[in-house]
């Protein structure tokens, strides 16, 4: 009878999933430890273990670091919905001056979502500055970004905050990143596994068939676990039950008329509680438009993309403003 190790797909595992398969592991080695016998690799691997653990639980308790992420993502997403609203605005001619004039000082700071946590911050400082300066108001009024350089300054203001309060964590901060410690953890049970594989090859599959069958199935569990979560994470909803906040009458000005409806989605678990979700333009989904320019109904065709899938068609008012 052949027998064979499962290969964990450990590189794909959550920090928690990593830590729990290989805390569960290394029982099911030490029970075998007679016939693997290594005990100098089972020595290595359960201090790696304990090493990787103790990191895992230092940045579940940095509170700050997850914040940190969670804001400069914030931010990039702000200052991106700014770039995407200038470069709609290059294409209606009564907003063309304006929109060049603020995308021309943006796109001096080049790609700031790609900037370093440092430079970025700076970077962003300097643009609001300009931004509320004389030189820009005019068209930051025109172009409604009023509201997009507020929500910038927040995000930015708040990530300065966390900054300062990690630094006050690094006192406490493990020598090891999580990254080399999941590395050294892995390839402690690579040692193992391989010195198994040798030993079954040596002296065939006897002795060595009750750890091979009880490491499978942890492996296949958590392994199963990966595709599950990809699964769900790929799973896209569909946007077609969303509500639409109604789009007040807009104004004619002769320029196309552009407005960015707000879709809200209301999930129910299993349980009963309902969650409402509001969807993100341009993250979440895209808007085109169809007869925007002149004064009667105009269009909108609103189609999910990336988590989400569907589209739908709903309209608004164009008026002309009687004097």
């Amino acid at each position: 009878m052949e027998i064979e190790l499962r290969k964990p797909e450990v590189y794909n595992y959550s920090n928690a999933d990593h830590v729990e398969f290989h805390k569960q592991s290394y029982p099911i080695c030490e029970k075998y430890a007679e016939v693997i016998n290594a005990p100098d690799l089972l020595a290595v691997y359960n201090g790696e273990i304990i090493q990787e653990e103790t990191i895992y639980k230092w940045i579940r308790k940095s509170d700050f670091t997850e914040k940190k992420a969670v804001t400069d993502h914030a931010r990039d997403e702000t200052y991106n919905g700014i770039m995407r609203i200038l470069r709609t605005g290059l294409k209606s001619p009564s907003r063309r001056e304006r929109a060049l004039h603020v995308y021309n000082l943006l796109d001096n700071y080049g790609n700031l979502a790609h900037a370093d946590y440092d430079a970025e911050t700076a970077a962003i400082d300097s643009v609001i500055t300009r931004l509320y300066s004389d030189d820009y108001q005019p068209d930051v009024a025109e172009l409604g970004l009023q509201s997009w350089v507020a929500e910038l300054k927040e995000h930015n203001d708040r990530f300065k905050t966390y900054v300062a309060d990690t630094t006050k964590e690094q006192l406490d901060k493990p020598g090891l990143s999580p990254k080399d410690a999941r590395r050294r953890t892995d390839e402690a049970l690579r040692r193992i596994t391989a010195r198994v594989t040798s030993l079954i090859n040596l002296n065939g599959p006897a002795a060595y068939t009750g750890f091979v069958e009880e490491f499978n199935v942890l492996v296949n569990h958590y392994n199963t676990l990966v595709h599950e979560h990809y699964g769900r994470l790929h799973a896209r909803t569909d946007i077609t039950a969303a509500d639409i906040t109604p789009i007040p009458v807009q104004p004619f000005t002769g320029a196309p008329v552009y407005v960015i409806p707000v879709l809200t989605l209301h999930r129910v678990s299993p349980d009963g509680a309902v969650t409402t979700v509001v969807l993100v333009f341009s993250q979440d989904y895209t808007v085109a438009y169809r007869n925007n320019v002149g004064p009667g109904t105009a269009t909108l065709i609103i189609k999910g993309i990336g988590r989400y899938a569907g589209e739908i068609v709903t309209t608004f008012n164009i008026k002309k403003i009687e004097n």
